[in-house]
């Protein structure tokens, strides 16, 4: 969306009239009505100005689509198993091309994800919601029980294991690239539909 109809949206959907903003801001109102139209190209300072009239951060004109609110419904999550259609599953709870990931790892028992030598760039922050998990990171080992939580550097290799009875449910929040986070050798490089998986299950 063009600034000058990022500035025009935000206006009208605070109900604030051109009057009203050209007093808030102390920008002229026909400079304001050029701006919205595209027909100026306002200085840092306007913009700040202006941003202050419209009761919103200067960032918040600048919004593209990507940066907008993305939410994602349960029936909707993608989703895949790593390792075939036994393995773990991984489903994706955050927008799919941002830097921040947010996945939930249904895990059965006894299978796990990563390895000696799995490693990438970025953090990871784990929650367990079910089960019993045993973290590896280098020569440094920890269980987790429902409730608990860890965070750790990417770069060291790890893996995860889930040490059953029962399935293990783990959300898990990263700052690297999604694909990196499990050993999916053998599954499809694409994420598959929950329809898709629903045929396998």
């Amino acid at each position: 969306m063009a600034l000058g109809a990022r500035i025009r949206l935000t206006r009208t959907q605070k109900a604030i009239t051109l009057q009203e903003l050209s007093e808030r801001s102390g920008l002229s109102k026909g400079f304001i009505c050029q701006l919205e139209n595209d027909k100026a190209s306002p200085s840092l300072q306007a913009l700040e100005k202006l941003a202050t009239g419209l009761g919103v951060p200067i960032a918040y004109l600048f919004l593209t689509a990507t940066d907008k609110v993305h939410v994602v419904r349960e029936a909707e999550r993608q989703e895949y198993r790593a390792g075939g259609p036994e393995g773990p599953l991984v489903q994706l709870l955050s927008a799919s091309r941002r830097n921040l990931k947010m996945m939930l790892f249904t895990i059965p028992p006894g299978m796990g994800a990563g390895g000696e030598n799995h490693a990438h760039e970025g953090e990871e922050c784990h929650l367990v919601l079910e089960g019993n998990v045993r973290y590896t990171q280098g020569d440094e080992s920890v269980v987790l029980k429902a409730g608990d939580s860890l965070h750790w550097n990417g770069f060291v290799p790890h893996m995860l294991e889930n040490l059953g009875p029962g399935e293990a449910r783990v959300l898990c929040v990263t700052s690297g690239a999604m694909e990196e986070m499990l050993e999916c050798r053998e599954c499809d490089e694409e994420l598959a539909s929950p329809e898709t998986l629903a045929k396998e299950r």
